[in-house]
């Protein structure tokens, strides 16, 4: 039995969701979960999860909640429209892993203090792959007490874990991430380009520069996947949302994008069609 237990409710059990579940149920802590799709309660129920009814169930007698859907309007979705939060308890946590704009944690944040609710955002670097096998890389913001209570249950998935301060600072970190990766993605597929007209295969281009001066993430996963084109075919949608995220959140807060803008524009316009495809 894990005298550190915790009460851990999760809504968002899809691609990075799923595997977060098994990581903290394989840790000791009491799992519960909250599903639309009946596939997904299903297989949840198969594991051995507790699956609730609804959102404001998965609230109740939770000391820690978990949200990790897909976008920012989800977010705000599950927990102000769904009331999760008002379904919480005073003194309870909620954690915001969803990449989001700093306005969303703010927005969430002004709900539970009526509540006694305290809030944390905490998105990752980091596939599932990552998430299930403990390595995934946490941003966080909010009060430095939140952020130690939440820290032995990060230790279940996530290898490094930095607060960054104040409540909203976590995601700010992450969409500047998220330009630069971008930005990488963008400049990556034009190498791609470049070296096609050259006679050059892009993949074994990627393979070659990833000990060169000129590496990038990005050149890694053509190299990986075989082509860009099977970049921006796995990735494509993911890599809109989040981009356009961070330009808007940019956008909201007053911030110059500087070269960042011009570099993602053409990026976004690539990947536009994939957006809408999620499960």
């Amino acid at each position: 039995m894990n005298d550190r237990a915790v009460r851990v409710g999760i809504v968002g059990t899809g691609e990075m969701g799923r595997p977060l579940v098994d990581r903290l149920r394989d840790a000791g802590h009491h799992v519960a979960a909250y599903a639309r799709r009946h596939e997904a309660r299903e297989t949840l129920a198969a594991a051995g999860v507790e699956v609730v009814d609804s959102v404001s169930a998965l609230g109740a007698g939770r000391d820690i909640v978990i949200i990790y859907v897909y976008s920012d309007g989800e977010v705000r979705s599950v927990a102000l429209d769904d009331r999760l939060i008002d379904a919480m308890e005073p003194g309870a946590l909620l954690v915001i892993h969803t990449t989001g704009s700093p306005a969303t944690a703010q927005a969430l944040s002004e709900r539970a203090r009526v509540r006694g609710v305290h809030v944390i955002d905490a998105p990752g670097s980091g596939g599932p792959a990552q998430v299930a096998d403990g390595t995934l890389n946490l941003f966080v913001g909010g009060e430095v007490t939140d952020f130690e209570r939440a820290r032995p249950l990060f230790a279940a998935y996530a290898s490094q874990v930095t607060h960054f301060g104040v409540l909203g600072t976590g995601q700010t970190v992450k969409l500047i991430n998220n330009l630069l990766f971008g930005a990488h993605v963008e400049l990556a597929l034009e190498a791609a380009r470049l070296s096609t007209a050259f006679g050059i295969g892009p993949a074994e281009l990627a393979r070659t520069l990833h000990t060169c001066s000129g590496q990038s993430y990005s050149l890694d996963l053509i190299a990986a996947m075989g082509s860009a084109e099977a970049l921006l075919g796995g990735a494509g949608r993911f890599i809109y949302k989040d981009v356009l995220l961070a330009r808007t959140a940019a956008a909201g807060m007053g911030a110059s994008l500087g070269s960042f803008d011009a570099v993602t524009a053409p990026l976004l316009d690539r990947t536009r069609t994939s957006e809408g495809n999620h499960p």
